[in-house]
């Protein structure tokens, strides 16, 4: 019976070991996934892969035509800018532009939009900087304040007390302005890493939606006209170098927003819906274009979007697939890349 025992002990042992095989092989032959590295190109219209490889840098089009690195910086200028300004040949016109070293280091721009910055827990405490302190550096304000269903609580850092007078003064300020407490979105950059703060973007409860910011320790309150049905439900403040702008949304169906400075102007982008709850979203835009990266669990899509109007120019695709094992029935997941399959 003992050894009956053991040999049934020592088959599922076994039979164990078999199960976490693949994954033990993983293991112990893990390699780096390195994406491909794509922006879209104003210069030739294409979107351009760079790729690095054998401890080499590659560099492709879109139907996996090799060109070289000095090709690579000239059809993209305004990332390569100091590379040609270092070879004297950045030109003074591109594409109908007076363009600058200056020009293109201002005014490009990168946000990045992950899952767990949407969806994941936040203590709902955020930071009223000011905005127009005549310093050079910004500076962390001395209090923190929510927003309750009747208005804001500033709560001073050094003995967590609530400044009444202060809490007065912002939530009349929001009342006057006509907005309806509480907030049903509250979107800010709280760092003092940036050139300049924007403030606050809130929708209330009745789905306005207002920026809001301190000006020389006042209150400055501005609604923002929504287009018709269009209801922000996921919304980010920007500080780009070149301030054009104040902010970007999505809405209910995912449609995303571009909120253009110094009128809150709204613009819809050409990119489809968005699932920012699986989705990874990270752009990159300059003077020309904006190449805008969505990134799934099965596919990664590239969307070059004009820098004027955000309509949809080109698209690239590369899939994530699974790739076999050698030696062994087992998968893993990678990328295949086409060209580099």
């Amino acid at each position: 019976m003992k050894k009956t025992a053991q040999i049934y002990l020592y088959i599922l042992i076994a039979i164990i070991c078999l199960w976490h095989l693949p994954s033990f092989y993983n293991f112990l032959t893990a390699e780096s996934e390195t994406r491909p590295f794509i922006l879209y190109s104003s210069v030739s219209k294409d979107f351009i892969i760079r790729k690095n490889e054998d401890n080499k840098t590659h560099c492709f089009n879109s139907k996996f035509e090799p060109c070289t690195r000095e090709v690579y910086d000239s059809i993209l200028p305004e990332y390569s800018a100091k590379q040609l300004a270092s070879d004297n040949r950045l030109q003074d016109t591109i594409l109908g532009r007076k363009v600058s070293l200056k020009l293109f280091t201002d005014e490009n721009l990168t946000y990045r939009i992950k899952p767990e910055q949407v969806f994941g827990p936040y203590i709902h405490l955020y930071q009223l900087m000011e905005s127009q302190s005549g310093r050079v550096e910004l500076e962390m304000p001395p209090d923190v304040f929510r927003i309750t269903d009747s208005g804001l609580e500033f709560i001073s850092k050094k003995d967590n007390t609530i400044d009444k007078e202060k809490s007065e003064k912002f939530t009349n300020a929001l009342k006057k302005a006509d907005f309806k407490f509480p907030a049903l979105e509250v979107a800010s950059n709280p760092s003092e890493r940036k050139k300049y703060d924007n403030g606050f973007l809130l929708t209330d409860a009745a789905g306005k939606f207002f920026h809001f910011k301190m000006v020389k320790g006042e209150p400055y309150i501005k609604q923002i006209e929504l287009p018709v049905g269009v209801i922000p439900v996921h919304t980010f403040v920007t500080e780009f170098a070149g301030r054009h702008h104040l902010g970007f949304f999505f809405d209910t169906k995912g449609y995303s927003y571009v909120i253009e400075l110094p009128d809150n102007k709204i613009i819809k982008t050409g990119l489809p819906p968005v699932d920012l709850e699986n989705e990874e979203f990270f752009v990159m835009g300059n003077i020309f274009s904006w190449t805008v990266r969505i990134s799934a669990s099965k596919e990664t899509s590239w969307y070059a979007l004009d820098a004027k109007d955000y309509k949809l120019l080109d698209k690239f695709t590369l899939e994530r697939k699974l790739k076999p094992l050698k030696g062994l029935s087992f998968k893993r997941n990678g990328w295949v890349e086409l060209g580099w399959r």
